[in-house]
């Protein structure tokens, strides 16, 4: 399946089908992509969902928190330059190959977009331990009664929290 001109990407967020930001997966001008279908991390990672723009984020501490549920994608090239664009990548978002599970069981590595700076934060911002912070197995639009908020409404990084 992976090869020099296509790559595996493991989504858990508003890249999911039935998501905010579907439409950049599904849109033919940004590349293109293949839906393999639902998966989890075979390892655990926190995932938070925060902020008043209600942005899913995986962060990179291995063995803390949930298997995390979500979607694999074959996508070409071009596509990986669109969700990398999404995601800030590589100056907020970074990614990295971590092994997921298939439905059917099979173990394959997948591209997963992670923030690796938050749990620094953390102990510099309260905020991040508030009640408006969750750490979840599985996003979906609204989680905890709050909707996504197009990146493009998010004016600095301190918006995150």
């Amino acid at each position: 399946m992976e090869d020099k001109d296509h790559q595996i990407v493991f989504v858990y967020g508003t890249l999911k089908k039935g998501q905010p930001n579907e439409h950049i997966m599904s849109n033919p001008e940004t590349g293109k992509h293949k839906y393999i279908g639902p998966a989890e991390t075979v390892d655990k990672f926190p995932l938070f969902v925060a902020s008043k723009y209600n942005i899913p984020f995986m962060l990179t501490e291995k063995g803390t928190g949930f298997r995390i549920h979500g979607e694999l994608y074959e996508v070409d090239n071009l596509k990986m330059i669109a969700l990398d664009l999404l995601e800030g990548y590589p100056e907020f978002y970074i990614r990295n190959k971590f092994p997921v599970e298939k439905e059917n069981g099979e173990i394959i590595e997948a591209w997963i977009y992670q923030l690796p700076w938050i749990y620094q934060l953390r102990e510099l911002d309260p905020r991040l331990n508030e009640t408006k912070t969750t750490i979840i197995a599985k996003y979906f639009d609204g989680h905890g009664g709050r909707f996504y908020v197009r990146h493009e409404n998010c004016g600095k990084n301190d918006d995150l929290f």
